[in-house]
């Protein structure tokens, strides 16, 4: 549904981000990554000079092998997570609209600028696109890994998810599934 509804409103970029959340258990800061001082450690080629900073942290498509396997270090504890897209079909559906994909640079881009999202932009439209789609403001982007805990839970091992959610351990993990009972209703 929100993924439909962004496509809708032009924000295909905030469609192929959600499937990469969701399917992927990745926050969004994995996902879309963030601008930071230059002075901040990482090397990136997007600077931007005008602002002093750097983009750091996001899914780059040079982390998405020709077999579709995703190998990406997640920002909380720099663990590195393989995912294969293959078996996520939110995310292969958002990649076929795209055609032809790009082999180098960010995953996400802003369809306006051709840069990736600040971070804050990101939230304000994605917060639109939900709006749009009849969701209350209760219900936040970042509870798209929680809601693919909960899911992965009801279908694979606590400790199958563990793996899938980069959490060191299974008690971390079953804090994010979430009881049946207040489970948002979207």
């Amino acid at each position: 549904m929100l993924r439909a509804k962004a496509h809708e409103m032009g924000h295909h970029s905030i469609a192929l981000a959600q499937a990469f959340q969701f399917e992927c258990t990745l926050r969004q800061k994995d996902v879309i990554g963030e601008w930071v001082p230059l002075n901040e450690l990482g090397t990136t080629e997007v600077i931007d000079q005008r602002y002093e900073i750097k983009w750091l942290r996001g899914i780059r498509w040079s982390e998405i092998d020709e077999d579709l396997i995703l190998v990406h270090e997640t920002s909380k504890k720099n663990k590195e997570i393989t995912v294969n897209l293959r078996l996520a079909p939110m995310v292969m559906e958002e990649l076929a609209l795209l055609g032809e994909r790009p082999t180098i640079g960010p995953l996400i881009v802003e369809e306006r600028t051709g840069l990736p999202w600040r971070n804050h932009f990101f939230r304000r439209k994605w917060r639109d696109v939900a709006r749009a789609c009849g969701l209350p403001d209760t219900v936040k982007n970042m509870d798209s890994r929680a809601g693919a805990i909960t899911e992965g839970t009801d279908v694979a091992s606590i400790e199958d998810v563990r793996h899938a959610a980069a959490h060191s351990n299974s008690s971390m993990t079953a804090r994010y599934s979430r009881d049946r009972e207040k489970r948002p209703r979207a």
